[in-house]
C-alpha cells in the first residue's frame, strides 16, 4: 500500500517562475479547476491579457487530489436545493448543474482533452433505516424532472449493482463523468496557454494591495485579480472538510462481471455510487478498471493540510469494501487524504470587491466550475443564469 495520489500524468511539463514585473488585465491566482477554467472562459471570449499563478504547479491542491467523480447530486440533495430555494428555483439549480456537467464533457471532447473520461450512469443507494434523506421523496423529486431515472428495489438493484449491502437505489441515466482529474486540469491548462494566458508555477502571492501583486521574483500590475485558492483562503466562512480516497488493484474480467459493471459480452455498464449516509461511502472503476473509494469528511482545522492517510476513514473503508463485495479479493494499492473548501451550505461563496474577487467554497468540481463561469459572465458584463444562486 503506497500512501500517495494515484493520479498521474508523466507528460506534463511544469512552468517556469515568474522571474520579472510584468503587466495584466486579469490575474488568477489558484491553478485548480476553478482558476484555469475562469481563465478558460476568460480567454474563450477574448477578454484582455490573462495571467494565471500557482504556488506550486497545476493542481497540486485539493483539486489533483480529489476522486474524479463529477455528478448532478453532489453535496446536497436535490430535496435539500429544492427546501433551501423553493420548487421552481431548487429545480432551476438542478438543471445548471446538469448543464454544467454537458458543458465539461463538450469541453472535453471539442478541445480533445486525455483525462482518462467516461460517461457513467449514477446509483444513489439506501439502507432499510440508516438513511440522511428520504431516497423514497428523493426518487419522485427526481422522476418529475429526469424522466429515464428508475426506482430500483432489491432484485432490479442487484442486476445492476451485486451487493447485498442496500435495499433500494435511484438510477440516473448519464448523470455523472468520471474523470483523473489531475489529467484534466492540467491538460485544460494547456489549452488555455495556447489561447493566450500566461501561466506560472512556483509562483506564490505574498500580498497585494491597491493594483500590485507581489511574488518572490516580480511583480504584476492587474486591473482586476481573482483569487481561487480553495481551502487556503482565510475566509471564515470557508471550512476545512477533510475527504480520504483509496485505490485497490486492477480488477480481472470475471470480478468487473461480478460486480455487474459489465456483461459476460464485455460490454461495460460502469457506474458511480454512493450511499444516502451523512458521512458517506462512494465508489467507482477507474479507467483501468481499479475500485476507488472514497470517504469524508470531518471539518478539521485550516493547519491540518497532511496529505497523510486519515487512518479512521482507511479503517472504515476497508470494513465498507468487506460488505459491499465480500466475494472480492482486493489489495489496496493507493491511499491519500486531503482537505477542501467548503462552505456552510456547501455553495460557492463568491465576493466581488473594488478591484478584486474571490471564489471559495465550492466543495465539489462542478461547482467549481459553475462558479468560475458566473465569474466570467460578470467581468464580462454578460447576463447569468447564475445570478439568483451566486450573488455577490
Amino acid at each position: 500500500m503506497k500512501y500517495e495520489i494515484f493520479w498521474k500524468n508523466p507528460r506534463y511539463k511544469i512552468r517556469k517562475e515568474l522571474k520579472k514585473d510584468i503587466r495584466c488585465d486579469y490575474l488568477i491566482v489558484g491553478g485548480g479547476v476553478t482558476g484555469v477554467s475562469l481563465a478558460y472562459f476568460l480567454s474563450k471570449h477574448k477578454a484582455g491579457k490573462i495571467v494565471l499563478i500557482e504556488k506550486e504547479h497545476i493542481a497540486s491542491g485539493a483539486t489533483g487530489k480529489a476522486a474524479g467523480t463529477l455528478v448532478t447530486r453532489g453535496e446536497s440533495d436535490l430535496s435539500d436545493i429544492i427546501k433551501k430555494y423553493g420548487r421552481k428555483k431548487g429545480v432551476e439549480y438542478w438543471l445548471e448543474v446538469k448543464n454544467s456537467l454537458n458543458d465539461i464533457r463538450n469541453i472535453i471532447f471539442k478541445e480533445k482533452i486525455d483525462c482518462d473520461v467516461e460517461i457513467q450512469d449514477t446509483l444513489y443507494c439506501g439502507y432499510k433505516n440508516n438513511n440522511y434523506n428520504n431516497l423514497y421523496k428523493e426518487y419522485d423529486l427526481e422522476k418529475s424532472i429526469e424522466k429515464a431515472t428508475r426506482f430500483l428495489c432489491r432484485n432490479d438493484l442487484i442486476k445492476e449493482l451485486n451487493t447485498k449491502l442496500f435495499d433500494y437505489a435511484i438510477l440516473s441515466r448519464n448523470h455523472g463523468i468520471s474523470l483523473d482529474p489531475l489529467k484534466f486540469t492540467q491538460n485544460l491548462s494547456k489549452v488555455v496557454e495556447k489561447m493566450g494566458v500566461k501561466i506560472y508555477e512556483n509562483t506564490s502571492l505574498i500580498r497585494f494591495s491597491k493594483n500590485i501583486a507581489e511574488t518572490y521574483h516580480g511583480d504584476i500590475t492587474f486591473k482586476k485579480i481573482i483569487l481561487a485558492i480553495d481551502s487556503f483562503n482565510p475566509n471564515e466562512k470557508v471550512k476545512n472538510l477533510k475527504s480520504t480516497v483509496i485505490v485497490t488493484n486492477p480488477l480481472k474480467k470475471s470480478q468487473i462481471i461480478k460486480i455487474g459493471f459489465m456483461s459476460k459480452k464485455g460490454i461495460f455498464n460502469k457506474k458511480i455510487v454512493w450511499d444516502s449516509r451523512k458521512n458517506y461511502n462512494y465508489f467507482k472503476l477507474t479507467k483501468d478498471n481499479r475500485l476507488l473509494v472514497g470517504f469524508g469528511g470531518i471539518i478539521v482545522h485550516k493547519r491540518h493540510r497532511k496529505i497523510d492517510p486519515h487512518f479512521p476513514h482507511l479503517k472504515n473503508m476497508e470494513v465498507f469494501i468487506k460488505k459491499l463485495f465480500p466475494y472480492l479479493k482486493l489489495k489496496v494499492d493507493y491511499v491519500w487524504s486531503e482537505t477542501f473548501g467548503v462552505s456552510d451550505d456547501f455553495d460557492p461563496i463568491v465576493e466581488f470587491k473594488k478591484n478584486s474577487i474571490e471564489i471559495s467554497g465550492a466543495g465539489t468540481q462542478v461547482a467549481c466550475f459553475m462558479a468560475s463561469k458566473y465569474v466570467s459572465e460578470r467581468i464580462l458584463g454578460k447576463k447569468s443564469s447564475l445570478t439568483k444562486f451566486f450573488k455577490g
